[in-house]
């Protein structure tokens, strides 16, 4: 068969196709386990975060071990939307949290929001996985943003988009308010209709349980 000829150049594409396919399948079968590993200790950590744990060592067991011994994990089904629910156990059986999903700038984020028992105040919100460009709207995940929601009322007297609101408003006196990333505010607004979305959604499903 010459090398030039349409069925050569048609069957060393197939061939090349199947040798990489096969190669990248293997890999990611033999990677799974550790993949799983990977998330299970990330979405632990999240946890330990938003719910403020001690944990003694930093390690996988010692994650997993304080969010077995203080944290509920339950679901909440309504309106045909499933929530990942959390409460606390000891020391602080006074915090219910929810795993929120929303639509950023480049992708989805998600997060868990920490909230107190009667949903009017939020305790905590930590950042589980974005696609946001790093150093700028990547830095929706850094204390210093994610630390200006402790103690944030939520307004629920407000419309639903402003109940929780992110940068600049005419009301200086809002006490639901946090400051924007600066260079990155299509993130930060996104980030806002989601809180904003996920947090009706929940309260709904929550007083309905």
């Amino acid at each position: 068969m010459k090398t030039s000829s349409t069925a050569y150049i048609l069957f060393f594409m197939l061939a090349v196709s199947v040798v990489f396919g096969v190669g990248i399948s293997s890999v990611h079968q033999a990677t799974l386990d550790t993949l799983a590993r990977n998330e299970t200790l990330h979405k632990n950590r999240v946890l330990c975060r938003a719910f403020a744990l001690d944990v003694k060592e930093v390690t996988p067991e010692a994650y997993r071990e304080a969010v077995d011994r203080f944290i509920n994990h339950e679901t909440l089904d309504f309106a045909e939307r499933v929530f990942e629910v959390f409460t606390t156990r000891s020391p602080a059986a006074d915090q219910v949290g929810f795993l929120f999903v929303g639509q950023g700038f480049w992708g989805p984020i998600k997060g868990i929001v920490v909230l107190s028992p009667d949903i009017e105040t939020m305790r905590n919100i930590q950042i589980l996985e974005h696609q946001e460009t790093p150093g700028l709207g990547a830095r929706i995940e850094e204390p210093w943003f994610l630390d200006q929601f402790k103690g944030l009322r939520i307004a629920w007297n407000r419309p639903p988009d402003e109940r929780v609101v992110i940068g600049g408003t005419a009301d200086s006196a809002m006490t639901n308010r946090v400051d924007a990333i600066t260079g990155a505010s299509q993130t930060s607004m996104a980030l806002m209709r989601s809180l904003n979305e996920e947090l009706d959604a929940f309260r709904k499903a929550y007083r309905a349980k």
